[in-house]
């Protein structure tokens, strides 16, 4: 063995990288885990997995351990976040609203005229059209289970709720302000929402069908729709 390998500072360095090994191989077991196991947005990235997977392979057909697989996690660590799948079902619901209505507010922010709100809600489609796909199809699949979850029927409400108060807001005051003409506003609000649900849908059973390009036409008939006449 030579001097250099013998020495203090080489074993000090050689003892330091056996802990560092020890330390990768730790594995974390059932119970409560240790808070210092993953990163802060541990809770984020579980969501955003389990989203992907609720959405590809539906609901009833995901497990805990799918989740823990993908994500590279233990599964206590997972229930340690969430405490069952359906409050991770829940989670990653309200992590794709928040999504899309967040994105939308940042998008606004500068935005006066009613109808650069409601073309602002149509580009959120466009710009966030996978997370709102996923919502949609994991809507769809769950409104299928004959075991429901008033938190999660609520969570998936909220989406549409909060969509109508955007749309109802913004065509109320463009015929309050002279910019449109006098449409049905419920009704209205609740053909542009309708009207983006099958566009997703629509793209999930056509595969050459353009979601981008029907959300550009919904613009251009709005457009017309809303027009007053002089």
């Amino acid at each position: 063995m030579s001097a250099e390998s013998s020495s203090p500072v080489a074993a000090r360095k050689r003892r330091k990288q056996a802990a560092k090994r020890r330390s990768q191989r730790r594995v974390v077991r059932a119970g409560r885990p240790r808070l210092d196991v993953a990163s802060p947005d541990t809770e984020m990235k579980i969501c955003a997995v389990a989203l992907d997977l609720f959405a590809d392979r539906g609901f009833s057909s995901v497990t805990t351990k799918d989740i823990a697989d993908a994500t590279g996690f233990n599964p206590a660590l997972i229930y340690y976040y969430f405490g069952s799948k359906d409050e991770l079902f829940r989670r990653a619901v309200t992590l794709a609203v928040e999504r899309a209505f967040e994105q939308f507010r940042l998008a606004r922010e500068g935005l006066e005229h009613p109808r650069d709100i409601i073309y602002g809600w149509l580009d959120i489609h466009v710009k966030e059209y996978r997370t709102i796909s996923k919502l949609i199809m994991i809507a769809i699949d769950y409104a299928k289970t004959s075991k429901r979850n008033v938190r999660i029927d609520e969570a998936i409400r909220r989406f549409y709720l909060d969509e109508r108060d955007v749309l109802k807001a913004a065509l109320a005051s463009g015929v309050a302000r002279g910019d449109f003409r006098n449409v049905d506003v419920e009704e209205t609000a609740n053909f542009i929402s309708t009207f983006l649900d099958g566009v997703c849908a629509r793209a999930m059973i056509l595969k050459d069908f353009d979601p981008i390009v029907a959300i550009g036409e919904l613009r251009s008939f709005l457009n017309t729709h809303l027009k007053r006449k002089k």
